[in-house]
């Protein structure tokens, strides 16, 4: 087994092990108390959201090599899969955030 198929392992099974367990538990709405304290349901389940489109795109990036797709066969999946999941999930969280803010009146924070 070479460097990179045991790097693309351990890349897909840490990802497996932290990020799909948190996931899934705030999709299903369960958040520590300091969490649910400052969003709302909604807010607690796109970020579950958020953190499934992340683990997906983590883990399609790792396996794509271990499957042994050709790079160039597979460029628009991998593009699709990896920074443009990335991107839609970050902005999935954030229009949430400000939505929910705005619904409840409440400033959005700001430097000082």
């Amino acid at each position: 087994m070479t460097a990179a198929r045991t790097f693309a392992w351990a890349w897909s099974l840490g990802w497996t092990l932290l990020v799909l367990p948190l996931s899934l538990a705030l999709l299903r709405g369960r958040a520590p108390a300091w969490v649910r304290r400052r969003a709302t349901p909604r807010m607690i389940r796109m970020r579950g959201v958020g953190g499934l489109i992340l683990w997906a795109s983590a883990v399609t990036s790792a396996v794509f090599p271990l499957a042994g797709a050709r790079t160039d066969a597979w460029y628009p999946v991998r593009t699709l899969a990896g920074p443009v999941a990335v991107i839609a999930a970050i902005a999935l969280v954030l229009v949430t955030d400000v939505a929910e803010r705005r619904r409840r009146g409440k400033a959005l924070p700001t430097s000082q």
